[in-house]
Parts: structure tokens; C-alpha cells; sequence
């Protein structure tokens, strides 16, 4: 059997009322030589029975159907069935343009690229209207690159689905996703893995993905899994530690996206939550603080002196208080998600009880 060009991944939890739009426009794309992976997380609506329809009418519509176990997990069934050359992901919400995949892999097979990305539109269907939003604004077009050229790469939203990515390149590096049942977020660890490993990246100033901001049910309109962008980090600090070389360059410059990433989180989350998360997030910088991993030089002034808010906040609580907040946060143990944030941050307790919170470094 002749390997695809692409495997494009659709990881689908009841999505019924989108397939159509989805799944259909994959069927005419301008590249032919693609296979089409549907993952059926354990869908309870119709999904199921409009994926098996269209793969009875296309042969290059491969189904699988699962118990439902997450985004992480249904990527990664998908990535283990692909064959094709390159992977590209489409989510079920979202839509593309005809000519994506073919313009994508030209440029990946004329470059010898490791990943091409494009730029996107942000698609509102209140009113069907499309932005065009430059995500790669900064960066160089149609020349390689690596992070080993611009380390802003590691700090570009992730955003996975405007890219396409050789699948030599993702099995000689292990780079899957977090399977943490019911978590989100699970893009940020697999985009960070990416830019750390290509070597060969090139961007092009075109887009082709409609990328639907207005869908309610999507996980960035979620405020409940407050935690799970913490079991992103905690992927990501476990792959650097496989790779002395990797970790040295690139954990600092990665303590500037966690900030990012939970300062996000802290001002989407419901107010009930924030102060939970607001001392989950200040006792892990506590812990790359004592580590040596914070360098205020990385930060900008408002990021750095917003985390030192943070983290004094935390440190000059009384005893009393901070058992309190300890308490709260306990409450999330039986999270899944939480558990894998909260059992990383054991050795700081013992830090800061040693340091009796070390005075925070002054702003230069």
C-alpha cells in the first residue's frame, strides 16, 4: 500500500453537528493523497454514525472508536495508526481551506522540513465572519529555522492545528501528548516538545484553518479544570530531563511560558478558584526559584515584578494561613489532574519550611 502524504487526526467528542463542515471539507481536499484518522472518544451523540457514513463512502477514512479517555489519549491512537509521511490534526470544530494540506506538504518536501506552519482565522459563526490573525507576526516566512536560531519559537501559542509535522521526526524524538484523563491544554506540552526537537521549521504567511472562537463547549471556555495546565508543565519538565543538553538551553526560557501560561489560567478561572491556584502557582516558582531556575533577566518588568507579587503574597501569609490555603487546595487531590501538580510540589513544602520562605530576589 502506497504511504500517504499526510495523516490528517481527527480526535472527535460529540461533534455531530460540526462533521459535516469538518470532515466533509477534508474529502475535497486539492492533495488526494491523504488518509483521514477519525478517533471517536467515546462520543454520545450521532458523531459515530456520521464518521462510519463517510468511511463507507471513502476509503481514505480510517475509524476508530474508543472508550472515552481524553484528547491526549485519542491522539495519541491516532498517531500510532498514521502512516502517511507528514501529520496534520484537524479538530472537529474547526474547518480548512481546500488547497491547506497540499500547499503544507509541497513546502515541507521542497524544504526538507521537519514542520511547516501556517497562520490561521479566527471564525465566528454568530455573524460567519473570518479574521485573518498572524500568530507567526515576528518571525521570519519562507526560510528554515530551529529554536537553536529563535528561541521565541518555544513561546508561540501552540496552536498545533495550523501545521503539519514529518512523522519520522515525531517518533525518532517520542513526542505524544499527555494523556491525563479529562484534562486540557494537552497542545501546550506537545508544541513545546516540537520546537525544542525541529530542526527544520518554516513558516508561511498564508492561512487555511478556520479556527471557531464562539464554540461554548470548548475546553478554553471551561473554568472547572483549573489545574490541568499545571500537568502540561510538569510533561514538559519531565521531557527535559531526559536530555541534560536540552534541559540546560531551554528550562529557564520554559519557566517564561509557565508564567505566561498560568497568569492565563489564573484570569479565566472563576473567583471562587483563584486564590487556589494562585498559591499552586507560586509554590512551584518557589521550587525553580530554589532551584536556580528563575532568571529575571528572561522576564519583562511587568511579568517579572507580577510574579514576585505572587510569590510575596504567598511567603509573607502567616502559618496559619498558609495551612488554610494548603487545606483548599487539598480539596482538588482527588483531581486526577491535580495530583500529578501537587505530588511535584511535595519537596517544596520542605524547601520553604527549611528558607522559611527565601526573601525574594529585588528587582533590578
Amino acid at each position: 500500500m502506497k504511504t500517504p502524504s499526510v495523516s490528517i487526526i481527527m480526535p472527535i467528542y460529540n461533534a455531530s453537528r460540526y462533521l459535516h463542515q469538518s470532515l466533509g471539507g477534508l474529502l475535497h481536499q486539492t492533495l488526494n493523497d491523504i488518509e483521514i484518522i477519525c478517533v471517536n472518544d467515546g462520543s454520545k451523540d450521532s458523531s459515530l454514525d456520521i464518521i462510519q457514513q463517510y468511511a463507507s463512502q471513502d476509503h481514505r477514512i480510517k475509524v476508530i472508536d474508543k472508550p472515552n479517555g481524553g484528547y491526549g489519549h485519542s491522539m495519541n491512537r491516532g498517531l500510532a495508526m498514521a502512516k502517511g509521511q507528514y501529520i496534520g490534526i484537524l479538530e472537529p470544530d474547526d474547518f480548512v481551506d481546500a488547497n491547506m494540506f497540499e500547499t503544507l506538504y509541497r513546502l515541507a518536501i521542497e524544504n526538507n522540513c521537519d514542520v511547516v506552519k501556517s497562520n490561521y482565522y479566527e471564525y465566528r459563526e454568530k455573524d460567519d465572519s473570518n479574521t485573518f490573525f498572524e500568530v507567526l507576526q515576528g518571525f521570519d516566512y519562507d526560510k528554515v529555522i530551529s529554536s537553536n536560531d529563535n528561541v521565541r519559537l518555544i513561546y508561540m501559542r501552540p496552536c498545533i492545528w495550523s501545521a503539519i509535522y514529518r512523522r519520522d521526526f515525531l517518533n525518532n524524538h517520542q513526542i505524544c501528548f499527555n494523556e491525563t484523563p479529562g484534562a486540557s491544554y494537552q497542545d501546550t506540552s506537545f508544541a513545546f516538545k516540537v520546537w525544542v526537537c525541529a530542526q527544520r521549521v518554516l513558516f508561511t504567511k498564508e492561512g487555511f484553518l478556520h479556527y471557531r472562537i464562539d464554540n461554548e463547549n470548548s475546553s478554553v471556555n471551561s473554568s472547572g479544570k483549573i489545574f490541568c495546565i499545571c500537568d502540561e508543565f510538569q510533561s514538559i519538565q519531565s521531557f527535559l530531563n531526559l536530555d541534560n543538553e536540552k534541559k540546560s538551553r531551554f528550562i529557564k526560557l520554559m519557566q517564561v511560558l509557565k508564567f505566561d501560561s498560568y497568569y492565563w489560567n489564573l484570569q479565566r478561572i472563576s473567583d471562587e478558584h483563584k486564590r487556589e491556584f494562585r498559591d499552586q502557582m507560586a509554590l512551584e516558582f518557589i521550587k525553580a526559584d530554589y532551584e536556580g531556575f528563575l532568571e529575571q533577566d528572561l522576564f519583562d518588568e511587568w511579568r517579572w515584578d507580577t510574579l514576585q507579587d505572587i510569590l510575596n503574597s504567598y511567603r509573607q501569609s502567616s502559618v496559619e494561613e498558609r495551612g488554610i490555603i494548603e487545606q483548599e487546595v487539598r480539596v482538588y487531590a482527588d483531581s486526577y489532574s491535580y495530583k500529578i501538580g501537587y505530588a511535584l510540589l511535595q519537596p517544596v513544602r520542605i524547601v520553604a519550611k527549611i528558607f522559611h520562605f527565601i526573601t525574594p530576589k529585588k528587582s533590578k
